[in-house]
């Protein structure tokens, strides 16, 4: 048995070496967009008119580009934000490589922080001489620990270094006072993307199972554990991390956002999970005179602590030595990340091949000092002129929404007046926050890049801390950086938030054709406003506040509408036995109904008193439709397909574009299909809102 360890370990440490000497292959070359034909925007070649409009509007809009487009091999899946998120990479590329070049930068400035943040992420040869070197202190700890207040001591010094062992710390606003910021703990803890992959008896599952342990193991090993000792650490992690999951809210049961609001005082939950030892956590992280929190999910945590009581010290310090490894894998030698990929991007995703160095180093950048690089990206990337024409886009859908209220059949008088003042309440995000976050206190050099990471990480455990029992600050962003290719709603804050990175084609272009930007950006605008009155954002009132606004009827009215929603959306397969969740997806699938139907509104409001031009045989109508599906166009592999079923409350693009135009009436009019078709639900059964 020795022997064979020794072989085994020889083996490792040869990959090892030759990962680090080898030259690594030529990168996979990148998607490049293809340029857009006309005047108007449209990229005409990914329509495919093998296909009836009628029939499969998804393939007929954007069948040309997924053929064009297939997966590629470093994407599990890629589609038109992937295709934007490239170019902006390209964009953060070039101001990283500038920065890290500039030898006139002054020590703790921006330009140095980001330039040496990516100098270090790309200096592989000392990220292959330092190994494991990068955490063998931490594990160090771990393996000293010979008693249950060792144990949790060491589980605040995890929280506190951002590596989040069983649960997370995080700041927020109060549901029920929203100009306030307080605590939260959260469940967590998993290794595994969701409680479904523990629990559910699918041979799909049972198979990721064997594949996770044979992942940990792997890992342990690498980190120097004997192989016979990395097996057992495997099992003792998978069995533990199979009772947090079995006392895991569901994904569909958060939603609801009573569900997770739960304001305890320390007293009492000391008293509910008594061996954390919560004020000595608190006062790791600065927080000596919190009185309260809002603990989002007390079953979870109650059984945590039973687990800390029962479960075996070994199986602990084996849980707390996988979280370490786990959450400095990527940022370690080639040993670690290949194992990391080989099951987070393969394994659970399908991806084939790891993404280049520069791409995983930019991404890295954006994601640790995301509004320090912002900062410049802004400077290049985005115009006041672009930021003064999305602002006008916004008010005329903000019309149409308020246009649309006053005559909903379904609602009431006194819930309508409500509601128009929870829209003449929101607030809109365009661009870049106007408060930038101050990472002056955050060491970056040029020695470690896991040392940066991990210095990212404790700064923003601090600065989560730091924002405790003061007021909001509306000026400063949450969740997004600049570049990002995305747009959200925030229920607390009923605010609406662009980031520069999604202002631009094929999302928006303001060369385009009106119809362009409409069914583009505009379903994007509509989108997010209508997240204000979907089956979460309905529950906050204009002030932010967790509140029914609503009259019982009314909410029964509403309810009913969203159950079509749900019932519809949960009928749409993603693989052998396995439907989307309905109940997870409502929010969006609510979201891109009602903002599809608004942007058209607002669309056909410009074209009254102008002449109806046709663009390359297509009507206004259906160029609008045909901008709407074409920014969801989309290949994804099936690992990825059946994790996001499980994980993300956004539906693939085939059925946000389908599902939403067959409840449309204005959809079947502008493509003249008939009652029959299958893009065309029956008035009776078809799903209305706003």
């Amino acid at each position: 048995m020795r022997v064979a360890m020794k072989r085994l370990l020889s083996v490792l440490l040869l990959a090892a070496t030759a990962c680090a000497t080898r030259k690594p292959p030529a990168p996979a070359p990148m998607p490049q967009p293809k340029a857009f034909l006309g005047a108007h925007g449209f990229d005409l070649s990914q329509v495919d008119r093998s296909v009836s409009p009628c029939d499969n509007f998804y393939e007929y809009a954007v069948g040309g580009w997924r053929k064009a487009n297939p997966l590629p091999a470093i994407y599990s899946r890629y589609g038109r934000f992937e295709e934007v998120a490239d170019r902006n990479r390209q964009t953060l590329r070039a101001i990283l490589e500038e920065s890290a070049k500039d030898t006139t930068a002054q020590p703790g400035s921006n330009t140095r922080k980001v330039g040496d943040f990516w100098a270090a992420c790309m200096n592989e040869s000392a990220i292959e001489t330092q190994g494991a070197g990068p955490i063998q202190a931490d594990l160090d700890r771990v393996n000293a620990i010979d008693s249950r207040g060792a144990l949790v001591a060491e589980i605040h010094r995890q929280q506190q270094k951002g590596i989040a062992p069983l649960f997370r710390f995080s700041a927020q606003n109060d549901y029920k006072a929203s100009t306030q910021i307080i605590a939260v703990l959260s469940q967590g803890g998993l290794g595994l993307p969701d409680r479904e992959y523990y629990l559910r008896d699918d041979p799909k599952f049972t198979s990721t199972r064997k594949e996770y342990v044979s992942h940990l193991t792997r890992m342990f090993m690498l980190a120097g554990e004997p192989e016979a000792k990395a097996s057992t650490d495997a099992e003792r992690v998978i069995s533990l991390e199979t009772q947090l999951a079995r006392a895991s809210m569901a994904r569909t049961e958060q939603r609801k956002p009573e569900n997770t609001y739960h304001i305890t005082s320390v007293s009492e939950l000391q008293s509910t999970a008594p061996l954390f030892d919560w004020p000595r956590l608190f006062s790791t992280l600065g927080l000596t005179d919190l009185r309260s929190v809002n603990l989002a999910q007390s079953e979870f945590f109650k059984e945590a602590n039973r687990l800390l009581d029962e479960a075996p010290l070994e199986t602990w310090k084996a849980y707390l030595r996988w979280n370490v490894i786990d959450s400095a894998a990527p940022f370690l030698s080639t040993p670690f990340v290949n194992q990391d990929f080989a099951f987070r991007q393969t394994v659970l995703s399908g991806t084939k091949e790891n993404q280049p160095r520069w791409q995983r180093c930019v991404r890295a950048a954006d994601a640790n000092l995301g509004e320090v690089l912002g900062q410049e990206y802004v400077k290049r990337a985005f115009t006041p002129e672009a930021k003064a024409k999305m602002n006008g886009l916004i008010d005329n859908l903000v019309a149409a929404l308020r246009e649309d209220i006053p005559t909903l059949t379904w609602m009431g008088p006194e819930t309508k007046a409500t509601a128009l003042a929870k829209l003449d309440a929101f607030r809109r995000r365009i661009g870049y926050p106007d408060k930038w976050v101050d990472y002056s206190s955050v060491n970056i050099g040029r020695d470690s890049y896991a040392a940066n990471v991990f210095a990212s990480r404790e700064f923003n455990v601090r600065r989560a801390a730091g924002r405790v029992g003061k007021p909001d600050d509306p000026a400063e962003w949450a969740g997004f950086t600049p570049p990002t290719v995305n747009a959200s709603y925030s229920p607390s804050r009923n605010n609406i938030t662009f980031p520069a990175g999604i202002l631009q084609p094929p999302f928006y272009d303001p060369n385009a054709d009106d119809a362009y930007n409409y069914g583009g950006i505009g379903t994007v605008i509509g989108h997010e406003m209508t997240h204000g009155f979907d089956d979460q954002g309905a529950k906050f009132d204009p002030e932010g506040n967790l509140r029914n606004w609503w009259t019982d009827k009314d909410l029964e009215n509403f309810h009913a509408r969203a159950e079509c929603i749900i019932k519809e959306y949960g009928s749409w397969n993603v693989d052998e036995n396995l439907n989307l969740q309905g109940e997870l997806v409502t929010g969006e699938a609510i979201a891109d109904l009602g903002g599809a139907t608004l942007a058209l509104r607002a669309y056909q409001k410009t074209l009254q008193g102008k002449d109806r031009v046709i663009l390359d045989g297509f009507t206004p109508e259906q160029r609008f439709f045909l901008s709407f599906a074409q920014v969801w166009g989309q290949n994804m592999a099936p690992e990825e397909a059946r994790k996001r079923a499980l994980t993300d409350p956004h539906a693939p693009g085939p059925a946000r574009v389908n599902l939403t135009v067959s409840n449309m009436p204005e959809f079947a009019d502008a493509w003249n299909c008939v009652a029959s078709s299958k893009m065309v639900r029956p008035e009776g059964s078809r799903c209305s809102i706003w």
